[in-house]
Formats: structure tokens, C-alpha cells, sequence
């Protein structure tokens, strides 16, 4: 296990991306397509295609996805509804399709050619597991369990040199990695600094990874200075962000797109040499759940946000600005609203008052407790 030397360096170009909504109106993922230098991105009961990264677009075939998809070959692979999609990337036929037993939410997707053929490897976002795909014969997929309980709720997906890295949805997120010959899995990043980690791709030896929490693209890159540690670079945060979900990085690696599910847009941006190093001191906090609600506590005072949302990530509801004194407190889940007995997920975040602090997030997963 390795750990995370937190240090935020601040891109130069922050706003180097370009913002586009026409016609993606349910978007989830975005990928790069390197035989046509072309994005993909993923809108519900159908595919959206731009060569201009967002100027204009079009509809690729007629089939749909509404989460993860992947680039291999000559192959377009998508996930929709739980059920695994291949589609031919020249003329947008699918090619077969395979809906693996037992699943909860199939979620993201990465993939490789090696010396076992063509793999996918994909999250099941609610059950906690990696699949991993054997999609040699597209029109024969198979598929087996390669992790079967991470321990977290695994999201974003990407694989290189036979190894899956994963991302995960939860408060201070760690980023595992896990051997696609032998199941075994490790942790590359103890504890991320960020709240429900969406979507991750390796860029010239850096992991890009989007959040909700805070709203960011961030780059992860080994510590020249100090090996197995990693330093951290905000690419771009906040507005035009909303909600970012899985996102894609060109093969140069220096061009990346973000589907952002909160408004529907596509956000295409470009990575850049970070230009100076800003130090974050994170506050001290600390939620947990009891049967009777949530206890809340903080160092020094601020105010709580709570968001309940269900396994799929749909938003049920939000509690905001719970005031704070330092020490600690519970609220009731009546005290949070009607929607906290429903809640399967528990968004949380800590904004402290002092001016230009940082603030502290988490997410708890539970089962309803009524």
C-alpha cells in the first residue's frame, strides 16, 4: 500500500476546456476513438459522436448506452441497462451483446489487448465486484468474476500493462489496483483527499480522475522526489463542471473530455504543466452512522451538507447549512428530511467557517435503517 502526500498544484490553463451542449441531453461517459481522432459519448437510448470536440455532432448507429464504454480495436463496447453492447466502429452495427448473471449496476469499463485476447474489465457499482471480459469473439463475450467484494463501491475503470486501476465512490476515495491474471488487489492511493471519485484514464504515466466532491478533475502523478508517494494536480474545479462522470484522455495525452451528468454537457479540456504548488490542510471531521441518525463532528466550527442518493447515484434529497460548533453532534434522520430513511448513500460534506479553509467530505454507505 502505498500513501498520499496531499499537495494540490494549480494548472496554468485552468480554463483551458471548451464547454458545448447541443444535443447530449442524458450524458454519463465520454471516449476517445483514435482511428477517427473522434469522441464518443454516451447519451442514454443513444451514441453521440463529435470530431470537433462538441462544435457539432452526430448520432453513431442505432444503438444506446447509458454508462461506461470503451474503445478496443476496431470495437466500440458500451454498457446499457446491465446489458454489454458491441458495436462496430465503422459502420455501427452491433455485434453482440452478453447481460452477465447476478449483476446489480455494471457502471465503468476499461480494457486491454493482451496475451489473452481482448479484456474487458467493468465495475458492478452496487455489489461491490470487478468482471472481467473476455471479448475476443464480440459476439461470444464472456464474462467471470475477477474480484468478487472490493470492500468499496468501485466506479471508474481503466487497465494498462495487465493491471485494472478503479476508482471509488465514497469520502476520501482510495484508488485500488488489481492484477488481471491473479484477482489479487492493492491499493496504489490510500485515501485521495476526494468524495465519489467517477471516472479515471492514464495519461503519460498520470491518473486523470474526476470528482463530485469537490467538483474536479484532478491528476495523480508519482513523487520523482519520493517513490510510491503521489502528488496531486487540480486540473480544472467548479463551473463549467456539474456532476463529472467517466472521462476519456486522447492518445497523446493531452486532451481529455468529461461527460458532466449534473447539466448534460461535455466539458473538453487540456492538460497542461502545473505551474505552481498550493499546500491544502484538510479540517478535521468526522460523520458516523447510528440507528437513531448521523453523528456529526468537527474540529471547529462551520456547517454541514447532507445528500441522500440511491445506489444509482440519483439524488433523493439534501439538508444544507446544519450549523456546527466544535465537538460533536446528531441529527435525527427526521431532522434531515423525509428522504434520509430511503437513502442507500449518504453524500457528506463539512464546510468550515474560518475564510479559505478547505473542506472535508465523505460518503457512507448504509441500508435503510426503516
Amino acid at each position: 500500500m502505498t500513501h498520499f502526500r496531499f499537495s494540490l498544484l494549480t494548472l496554468a490553463a485552468l480554463g483551458a476546456g471548451t464547454l458545448l451542449a447541443q444535443t447530449p441531453s442524458s450524458v454519463e461517459a465520454a471516449e476517445y476513438e483514435p482511428n477517427s481522432d473522434r469522441w464518443l459519448v454516451s447519451n442514454g437510448s443513444s451514441i453521440l459522436v463529435t470530431a470537433d470536440e462538441g462544435a457539432s455532432w452526430s448520432t453513431f448507429g442505432s444503438g444506446g448506452a447509458n454508462y461506461g464504454m470503451e474503445v478496443l480495436g476496431s470495437t466500440l463496447f458500451a454498457i446499457q441497462s446491465n446489458v454489454i453492447r458491441a458495436y462496430d466502429l465503422v459502420t455501427g452495427e452491433e455485434l453482440g451483446s452478453l447481460a452477465p448473471s447476478g449483476v446489480g449496476f455494471l457502471n465503468g469499463m476499461g480494457s486491454e489487448s493482451n496475451a489473452e485476447g481482448d479484456v474487458l474489465v467493468v465495475s458492478d457499482f452496487s455489489a461491490g465486484r470487478l468482471l472481467k471480459v473476455d471479448v475476443s469473439d464480440p459476439a461470444n463475450m464472456v464474462a467471470t468474476t475477477l474480484v468478487s467484494n472490493t470492500g468499496t463501491t468501485p466506479n471508474g475503470v481503466t487497465v494498462q500493462d495487465g493491471v485494472a486501476t478503479v476508482v471509488n465512490w465514497y469520502g476520501n476515495a482510495d484508488i485500488l489496483q488489481v492484477d488481471l491474471a491473479t484477482g489479487e488487489l492493492t491499493t496504489l492511493i490510500d485515501g485521495t483527499g476526494l468524495g465519489n471519485c467517477d471516472g479515471v484514464d492514464w495519461a503519460n504515466g498520470s491518473l486523470i480522475v474526476s470528482s463530485w466532491n469537490p467538483q474536479r478533475i484532478t491528476r495523480f502523478s508519482p513523487d520523482p522526489d519520493m517513490p510510491g508517494e503521489w502528488t496531486a494536480e487540480i486540473v480544472v474545479q467548479g463551473s463549467p463542471l456539474s456532476n463529472p462522470a467517466d472521462l476519456s484522455v486522447n492518445t497523446a495525452g493531452d486532451r481529455f473530455a468529461v461527460a458532466c451528468s449534473g447539466n448534460n454537457t461535455v466539458y473538453f479540456g487540456e492538460l497542461e504543466t502545473p505551474s505552481s504548488l498550493r499546500p491544502i490542510a484538510l479540517p478535521e471531521a468526522g460523520a458516523a452512522l447510528q440507528a437513531e441518525g448521523l453523528a456529526l463532528e468537527a474540529g471547529q466550527a462551520g456547517t454541514w451538507t447532507v445528500r441522500g442518493l440511491d445506489l444509482t447515484g440519483r439524488l433523493l434529497g439534501t439538508t444544507s447549512e446544519l450549523p456546527h460548533a466544535t465537538g460533536a453532534a446528531t441529527w435525527t434522520w427526521d431532522q434531515l428530511g423525509a428522504w434520509a430513511a430511503g437513502a442507500a448513500l449518504l453524500d457528506i460534506r463539512f464546510i468550515p467557517v474560518q475564510d479559505g479553509a478547505s473542506s472535508w467530505q465523505t460518503t457512507l454507505k448504509r441500508a435503510p435503517f426503516r
